[in-house]
């Protein structure tokens, strides 16, 4: 994964490849994974992305453990994370943005652009 791209971590196929579609034409390199145990092995094979946006509620690690995971992690804790969630994210968890589903594009774009940093193409 490059250094500059945002990562997807959704577990529905078609909301998971909008975003990366959305983010991809708006010039941000994007990578894709359907739950948080392919995103932490994406990660730690790869490095941390720019960004990662997760949802809440996944099979096999869900997006809490996820980020929790990562906030222990020193390779990781640093990351900056989106929820994007039909769930509201509980106030505990470290996070630098929370956005509802269905999430509005200009919500999106501004958050992905604040966080990641990531020069556009």
């Amino acid at each position: 994964m490059h250094p500059h791209s945002i990562l997807v971590v959704d577990d529905d196929d078609d909301v998971r490849r909008m975003l990366c579609v959305i983010l991809e034409a708006e010039g941000y390199p994007a990578a894709e994974a359907s739950d948080g145990v392919e995103a932490l092995r994406l990660m730690r094979a790869e490095g941390p992305p720019a960004l990662v946006l997760v949802d809440l509620m996944m099979p096999r690690m869900d997006g809490e453990e996820l980020i929790r995971k990562m906030s222990q992690d020193p390779a990781l804790a640093q990351t900056p994370v989106a929820v994007v969630s039909g769930y509201p994210a509980p106030s505990t968890l470290p996070v630098s943005a929370r956005l509802v589903k269905p999430v509005e594009l200009g919500d999106l774009l501004e958050v992905v652009h604040r966080l990641s940093r990531v020069p556009t193409t």
